[in-house]
């Protein structure tokens, strides 16, 4: 009988201890799922972040550039407004002078208009030179063309000077394009 109890302590501690050990095991099982959880949610938290941040510094940047572009380009409104008195002030100029009073109102006039555009340029402005050049639709606007036998889409003439500010087209060349006489016109000749 003696054997019998100590069988049956033995046989009660082995279910005890495998208990413990589902036990174990189970509690293993909640902490490794536990654990599975909170590193896909760290996963997720870090790449939130790290697209926050990446988005907090694209902003920065682009408000940086921003800031620049806005510097460069402060006094484009007032030189492009500028433009059309000092072109008025240049065509007097250049004006033939009826009377020797008036050519002296004119020169004083022309240095008025060199200053003036002295100062433009200090700012940033420049001339488009235009004439004898290839057209270029980016910085002229052809008003008319005329038709030559030897080239085409070259500049002949300027109606309106145009303008640069910077790296900007500020206002476009007028000027008069030619164009190649068709083959026509050269047999009516």
């Amino acid at each position: 009988m003696a054997e019998n109890i100590k069988e049956e302590e033995k046989v009660a501690e082995d279910l005890e201890s495998e208990a413990k050990e589902e036990s174990k095991k189970e509690k293993k099982n909640k902490y490794k799922e536990q654990l599975d959880k909170l590193e896909a949610e760290y996963a997720t938290l870090k790449n939130d972040y790290l697209k926050v941040y990446a988005e907090m510094e694209n902003t920065k940047r682009r408000i940086k550039d921003e800031a620049i572009k806005d510097r460069k380009y402060a006094s484009q409104k007032v030189v492009g407004e500028l433009i059309g008195p000092v072109d008025m002030l240049l065509q007097i100029v250049n004006m033939p002078a009826p009377t020797p009073e008036i050519q002296n109102y004119q020169i004083g006039f022309q240095m008025i208009a060199n200053q003036l555009l002295d100062i433009l340029k200090n700012e940033g402005l420049a001339p488009i030179e235009a004439l004898g050049k290839d057209f270029d639709p980016s910085l002229m606007q052809a008003v008319q063309t005329e038709e030559t036998e030897d080239s085409e889409n070259i500049v002949l003439k300027v109606m309106q000077p145009g303008y640069m500010y910077k790296d900007r087209v500020l206002r476009p060349a007028m000027v008069t394009v030619s164009k190649k006489k068709s083959e026509e016109k050269k047999e009516e000749e």
